[in-house]
């Protein structure tokens, strides 16, 4: 131990003639001064550490603060200025919130309204008037639900409720009978379509034309003879 501080070199003392050398990490940030760390009362100086706006070469690259004192962006602020982004030119303090998703002013929130809350592309301050419904946006498609589907602040006159039996028009076949809608029971002998299945039941047809069907009475709807009153 030729410096007299404990290590030998047989202990990898990488400058046995400089006490002040040795390959002990004193301020726990994982190098020594053997591992190239310049400062060893320090824990944010090593090599290859990122840049603080301190004063301090931080790295060890016998540089002090740089990056972080230089405008990368040129947007006319550093990040040792406030600038949460130097990338972005459109980042800086005071910058105006911009609709992309990023916090453009630097007081470290993105706005409500430039999150897209339900995955579907579009954010609120897009034109995304639901953003709690992905099927609900600018570039959708209106669908028969009874919402502005398209966010073009209408919702179509068919997707309302005229006859008041829970069914709108776009999915009633009838939409001013309130008897007819999907689902309803068929009645008999009325000619209507009452559940919406786009034909009648067969037992609701007049098969052979004497005005009677199966439902009707009629026993036999082959035999235009035969209906009820005539022997059924």
């Amino acid at each position: 131990d030729a410096d007299c501080e404990v290590y030998s070199s047989c202990d990898v003392d990488c400058d046995d003639s400089d006490p002040d050398v040795t390959p002990e990490d004193d301020d726990g940030d994982m190098y020594s001064e053997c591992d190239g760390d310049c400062d060893e009362t320090d824990p944010t100086v090593y090599p290859d550490a990122p840049e603080l706006c301190d004063g301090i070469d931080n790295d060890c690259d016998n540089t002090i603060d740089e990056d972080v004192d230089a405008d990368l962006d040129a947007d006319g602020v550093t990040v040792c200025d406030g600038d949460c982004d130097d990338d972005n030119d459109q980042s800086y303090p005071g910058a105006e919130e911009a609709c992309d998703g990023e916090d453009n002013d630097c007081d470290g929130v993105v706005p409500d309204d430039e999150v897209d809350d339900d995955w579907d592309g579009y954010r609120e301050c897009e034109g995304d008037c639901d953003d709690t419904i992905q099927s609900v946006n600018p570039g959708a498609t209106e669908l028969c639900d009874g919402l502005d589907t398209d966010c073009d602040g209408d919702v179509p006159v068919d997707e309302g409720d005229v006859d008041l039996d829970g069914y709108m028009t776009c999915e009633d076949c009838d939409d001013e009978d309130p008897m007819v809608y999907p689902g309803a029971v068929e009645t008999c002998d009325d000619g209507i379509d009452s559940d919406c299945a786009g034909d009648l039941t067969e037992t609701e047809v007049d098969n052979d034309g004497d005005f009677y069907s199966e439902c009707g009475g009629d026993c036999d709807d082959s035999d235009v003879t035969v209906y009820p009153g005539s022997g059924c």
